[in-house]
C-alpha cells in the first residue's frame, strides 16, 4: 500500500460519496480552528484515527509510513515549545495532525478521479470569474499523486544518512529533502509544459 492513494476496501467510510468526505474535510478544517482546548483537539484526533480501523485499513502501515509526516509534527512542536509555549505548540500540531490524518482517510478511501470530478462540479459556478475548473482540479490531482513521491523520497534520505551516522541531524534530512524536491517539482513542471498544458 502507497501513502496517500487509493486502496480498494468494502468499507462504510469507502462507500462515502466523494462530495460528502470533501464537505467534512472542508467542515473540519473550520471547526478545530474554533477552539484552542486541547481536550477537544484531542478528542478528533482520536475521532480522525478510528476512522482507519473503520475504512478497514492498517494502522501499522499507515504510521510506517506516516514517519516523515510525524517527524515533522515532532519538529513543528518542538520549534513552537521553545519559541512560544508548549500550549500553543500544543494545540496548533493538534491542529495539523487532525488536518493530516482526515486528509489521508480522504485520499486512501476515495478514488482520485472522484475528487476531480467533484472539484470540477464545485467550482464550475466561478468559471465566470476566470477559474478553470478542469484545471484546478487536475492540479489538485497531481499535489495528491506528488505527495507519495516525497514519502518515498524521505524515506530514501533518511537511509542513506542513517548508513553515514547522520540520521539525528536535521539538517542532514532537509537539506537534501528541500533540493531534491524542487528538482522533482521542476522536472513535473516540464513533463506537463511538454504535453501543452498551460497550468
Amino acid at each position: 500500500m502507497r501513502l496517500t492513494l487509493y486502496v480498494r476496501r468494502d468499507s462504510p467510510v469507502h462507500r462515502l460519496s466523494a462530495g460528502w468526505k470533501l464537505g467534512m474535510l472542508l467542515a473540519t478544517g473550520l471547526l478545530i480552528l474554533f477552539t484552542d482546548n486541547p481536550l477537544i483537539l484531542g478528542t478528533g484526533l482520536a475521532m480522525a484515527l478510528a476512522g482507519f480501523p473503520l475504512a478497514r485499513l492498517p494502522m501499522t502501515e499507515i504510521f510506517r509510513q506516516a514517519r516523515p509526516l510525524l517527524f515533522v509534527l515532532a519538529l513543528f512542536f518542538a520549534a513552537h515549545a521553545m519559541f512560544t509555549s508548549v500550549e500553543t505548540g500544543t494545540v496548533l500540531t493538534l491542529r495539523f495532525a487532525i488536518m493530516i490524518l482526515s486528509g489521508l482517510l480522504l485520499t486512501l478511501t476515495t478514488r482520485v478521479s472522484d475528487l476531480m470530478a467533484v472539484l470540477e462540479r464545485a467550482l464550475r459556478p466561478l468559471a465566470p470569474l476566470g477559474l478553470n475548473p478542469e484545471k484546478t482540479s487536475l492540479v489538485f490531482a497531481m499535489t495528491i499523486r506528488f505527495i507519495p513521491a516525497l514519502a518515498e523520497t524521505w524515506e530514501t534520505i533518511r537511509a542513506a544518512q542513517q548508513a553515514r551516522g547522520m540520521e539525528r541531524n536535521p539538517l542532514a534530512l532537509l537539506i537534501p529533502m528541500t533540493v531534491l524536491t524542487l528538482r522533482r517539482a521542476d522536472q513535473i513542471s516540464d513533463a506537463i509544459e511538454a504535453r501543452g498544458v498551460d497550468l
